[in-house]
């Protein structure tokens, strides 16, 4: 059975979509759903499914959850919505899931990131200062995995995007580069990283840690 992850949920109205491996978009129907609540599910729930053909186009039926994960949000304050917006559609892939005043959610699979205008600058509270002064991201790096680490980063290059570190093999064990986006927040994109296997049979040595 094929494998994807939940990208939207209509709690509603009783449907959702799975992101497949082909990056696609994949309708279901609560009554699609087996061994399961609707009501439970997340996006980012990673779920086994079968392809339903029907008059109105395939749909996702059979489908199982693999794996519940939570989701993590993050708001980001930036100068101009639009511009903001524009970057993480058109360089990212993010798809946008609301747009209101002051706030745009988007989405790219499991990651949500929200864009606020730059109220959000005013927590915690910076006193005197005017936010013009104010160094946004400081102390925080956003970190994107993708298998596609080298074209990803040929994509940053050709839409024109500062290259903040170069793409390189780092001693973790993962191939990586840093940007930054419109707003000066900082970004490592990085390929997934390779993790050690210990095997069940393997008895750690004296004095190891088991």
């Amino acid at each position: 059975m094929p494998q994807g992850t939940i990208s939207r949920l209509n709690q509603t109205r009783g449907y959702g979509f799975i992101n497949t491996p082909e990056n696609e978009d994949l309708f279901f129907h609560r009554s699609n759903i087996k061994d399961a609540q609707f009501s439970l599910l997340q996006v980012g729930d990673r779920v086994n499914y079968t392809v339903q053909f029907t008059s109105r186009g395939p749909r996702a039926d059979q489908v199982r959850v693999e794996n519940q994960s939570a989701r993590l949000q993050v708001n980001l304050a930036v100068k101009d919505l639009k511009v903001s917006a524009a970057f993480y559609t058109e360089t990212f892939d993010f798809k946008e899931r609301s747009n209101d005043p002051g706030y745009i959610l988007l989405q790219r699979n499991a990651l949500v990131l929200g864009l606020k205008t730059d109220e959000l600058l005013w927590y915690p509270d910076p006193g005197e200062q005017p936010a013009e002064s104010l160094v946004r991201g400081v102390g925080v790096e956003l970190v994107l995995e993708t298998s596609d680490i080298e074209q990803f980063h040929a994509r940053m290059q050709q839409a024109g995007v500062a290259i903040h570190e170069p793409l390189k093999e780092q001693p973790w064990g993962a191939t990586d580069f840093r940007m930054l986006d419109p707003d000066g927040y900082y970004w490592r994109i990085s390929s997934p990283r390779h993790q050690e296997v210990v095997h069940a049979e393997e008895e750690p040595m004296e004095g190891e840690p088991a």
